[in-house]
């Protein structure tokens, strides 16, 4: 039997797979797949895919070697010579293993394609998030809010005299309210009169002024550009050299000046005093004028480039 068998290992060693030796050595020996699965402690399907050389079926190199050297003692047959070849016969087995596990060149594209387009993404979110932390740093959060708080108030302050002059329309004059008029423009232009000759002076907080009830009375005719027939008011005016928003609030409570001024413009206003004035961007202001005299912008606390402060005439 020894001698049938080194007769096969003679018989073409290089030219027949290993499984089919095994199975002709098997034969030869008058056992079954199922009677050498028992010998050795294996399935049958594993006995059946070493035969057939199918080694997708089978487990790692390693156990698949095992199980080939203890077949080929059982079979009587050279272990090592099998062993050698058996490693031939894998190679290209392995080969197509590793191009499995590599990407297609096709593959490779479409990674880098995704790829590009994430740096992209980023890269112009990146780009966005610092313009706008330079806008909000450059402008500040104040000229949105001023710009959204003065529209609001425009908008409801637009219908006012419309709805008075519709009340003055329907109720029929009273002589009363006619002879408290006269007064009261007797009173305002004196009032005017008086604070023309006075000094200006400057306060922070807002200030309430005993003459300011004639001035006040005046307001219902003041225009917009601070223009008003018959007599004289206390004045203001700002000139500019850059873009700077700008508040004006009378001594009436009426918000009279409400612009964003560009550079050489000039904002004038005559008006019942106190006068309460917000800047947004103080560098911009070239002259503050009031009264005719000089307004120094030093003296008054500026937070962000924005100044907030109060102009009104000494009491008597």
């Amino acid at each position: 039997m020894s001698e049938e068998g080194s007769a096969e290992n003679s018989n073409g060693p290089t030219t027949r797979l290993v499984g089919e030796q095994l199975r002709t050595a098997r034969e030869h020996h008058g056992m079954d797949r199922q009677d050498v699965a028992d010998q050795l402690h294996l399935r049958p399907s594993i006995i059946q895919a070493i035969e057939e050389s199918d080694y997708e079926a089978m487990p790692a190199d390693l156990f698949l070697k095992g199980y080939v050297r203890t077949y080929a003692r059982l079979t009587e047959q050279d272990g090592d010579d099998l062993i050698a070849r058996l490693d031939r016969e894998l190679e290209p087995y392995r080969e197509s293993q590793e191009a499995q596990k590599e990407p297609s060149p096709t593959e490779v594209i479409r990674q880098k394609k995704i790829r590009r387009r994430r740096i992209g993404g980023m890269t112009i979110a990146v780009v966005a998030v610092l313009l706008l932390g330079w806008v909000v740093y450059e402008y500040g959060p104040w000229v949105v809010d001023s710009a959204v708080e003065a529209a609001g108030e425009v908008e409801f302050e637009v219908p006012d005299p419309g709805s008075g002059a519709g009340a003055e329309a329907d109720s029929e004059p009273e002589p009363e309210p006619a002879t408290a008029t006269d007064e009261d423009d007797t009173t305002g232009a004196g009032s005017s009169e008086a604070g023309a000759d006075t000094e200006p002076a400057f306060s922070t907080p807002v200030a309430q002024v005993d003459d300011s009830g004639g001035a006040a009375s005046n307001g219902g005719t003041q225009t917009a550009t601070g223009e008003q027939p018959g007599g004289s008011q206390p004045s203001l005016t700002i000139t500019f050299d850059g873009a700077c928003w700008v508040e004006v609030v009378n001594g009436n409570g009426e918000r009279v000046v409400v612009t964003l001024a560009q550079e050489g413009e000039t904002v004038e206003y005559e008006g019942p005093v106190p006068f309460e004035v917000l800047l947004g961007n103080v560098d911009a202001v070239a002259s503050v004028r009031f009264m005719g005299e000089a307004v120094e912008l030093e003296q008054y606390p500026v937070n962000a480039g924005r100044t907030q402060f109060v102009l009104d005439t000494a009491n008597g």
